[in-house]
């Protein structure tokens, strides 16, 4: 049985849950979405076929959505998806399912695993959030997740136990919407592909023009001109934030709008602290980690 693991991460969550999951399953690629995506048809191989990817609005990021439909799956025996998120309910495997059914098939397992998330800089109260302890917990109960997903997986096993978040208290800018979500699901992925590309990213002062964000940049949006990096209007954001949070200086911030306040001048950054920069980068390439 082999199996192919296919990742999105921005700030290392979603990769570093991969990579993790990969030392459980016998042989199994990590392969990165962004490196296949702009190929007319992607032809899976493997007998077991998985996604690991964070949620953005709840959703699917774009370029996970436009690999699914994408992705040719039918040398898959078993399909299986992890979101990675800050502690919301996803909607992602139902817009997953979605795309699956066009293909005759469905998830038959998934799993919503929570992380500290790397759009906390943009909300005010990111010191409570972001902690040594809750990196730490967090990253115990994930591994402790995985012991039982991996064992799931290998015996083929139909998982789909609906999610629901983590119990926890969601950030201050979602609170007045989670009444709303279950009826506007519809509207969700309008809303994401809105959010991933409406955010108006610039540098400040303690920039050094030593290019890190260009290199990461999923979308290779960022240019530098001058020495400093500009961001180009005419390419769209993928809305990794792997620009804002691998800086540094912690010189990228994002501007303000009227529906959004952001507190970036304020806060501290998150990656995952397992995951460089340059294995961020390295997604844009075609290949595999085995």
């Amino acid at each position: 049985m082999s199996t192919e693991i296919y990742y999105f991460s921005g700030t290392g969550n979603s990769l570093h849950v991969a990579k993790e999951l990969q030392k459980r399953l016998p042989d199994t690629d990590l392969i990165p979405m962004l490196g296949l995506v702009d190929n007319e048809i992607i032809i899976a191989k493997g007998t077991s076929i998985g996604f690991v990817f964070p949620h953005y609005a709840s959703t699917l990021p774009k370029i996970v959505r436009t690999f699914v439909n994408k992705l040719n799956v039918e040398s898959a025996e078993y399909l299986f998806a992890i979101v990675t998120r800050g502690g919301t309910e996803t909607m992602a495997f139902l817009e997953t399912d979605k795309i699956l059914k066009g293909k005759g098939r469905r998830l038959d397992s998934f799993y919503a695993i929570t992380m500290p998330s790397g759009s906390e800089p943009l909300v005010k109260g990111y010191a409570t959030r972001i902690t040594k302890e809750r990196i730490l917990r967090l990253e115990s109960k994930m591994l402790e997740r995985l012991d039982s997903i991996h064992k799931t997986i290998l015996a083929r096993e139909i998982s789909r136990i609906r999610d629901t978040g983590d119990g926890n208290r969601p950030p201050s800018y979602m609170v007045p919407f989670l009444p709303l979500l279950r009826l506007i699901t519809p509207l969700l992925v309008p809303l994401g592909k809105l959010v991933e590309s409406s955010f108006d990213f610039y540098h400040d002062k303690k920039c050094t023009g030593c290019g890190l964000c260009e290199e990461v940049c999923l979308a290779d949006r960022i240019r530098m001109e001058d020495r400093f990096p500009v961001w180009q209007d005419t390419i769209k954001c993928h809305g990794c934030f792997a620009c804002l949070n691998f800086c540094p200086l912690e010189s990228i911030q994002i501007k303000s709008k009227f529906y959004l306040k952001s507190y970036t001048s304020q806060n501290g950054r998150y990656h995952h602290p397992n995951i460089t920069a340059k294995e961020i980068a390295a997604q844009k390439k075609v290949s595999s980690i085995k």
